[in-house]
């Protein structure tokens, strides 16, 4: 992480560049995260992408109560999709997820599928990448 203040979520919608941006929407793709990568500070080689559940843990809500969770990776000049990854399988015991990452290698960004569950709520799963929210 470079700094607490480039995590873009929800509650903090833009990065410090202005390369990354969280946007709710109608329709099949209900929340857009858009990344212009010719914003994007070099410094940055990974991007991760978290499901989480809000207030989870205090409503008793775990990801066996969803379906048809996603994840897809837009050409926004084309509009046609580069990579998907549908989730499925869904534990009672997972209250936030590492859905997938996008990261640079030899210059090139690619995407890796995760699907990795942890029972956290979205503060507990940002301990885990050393980001601090208040």
């Amino acid at each position: 992480m470079i700094g607490d203040s480039w995590f873009v979520f929800y509650g903090q919608d833009t990065s410090p560049d202005g390369s990354t941006r969280f946007s709710v929407h109608q329709g099949a793709d209900r929340e857009i995260i858009s990344i212009d990568f010719t914003k994007l500070n070099p410094a940055v080689s990974k991007i991760v992408f978290v499901l989480t559940i809000h207030e989870a843990l205090e409503k008793h809500l775990n990801f066996s109560m969803l379906k048809d969770a996603y994840i897809r990776i837009m050409d926004e000049t084309t509009g046609g999709e580069l990579v998907s990854f549908l989730m499925t399988d869904y534990y009672s015991s997972v209250t936030s997820m590492m859905i997938g990452e996008l990261y640079k290698y030899n210059g090139i960004w690619k995407f890796n599928a995760i699907g990795n569950g942890v029972a956290r709520d979205l503060a507990g799963l940002c301990e885990l990448y050393g980001v601090q929210t208040v």
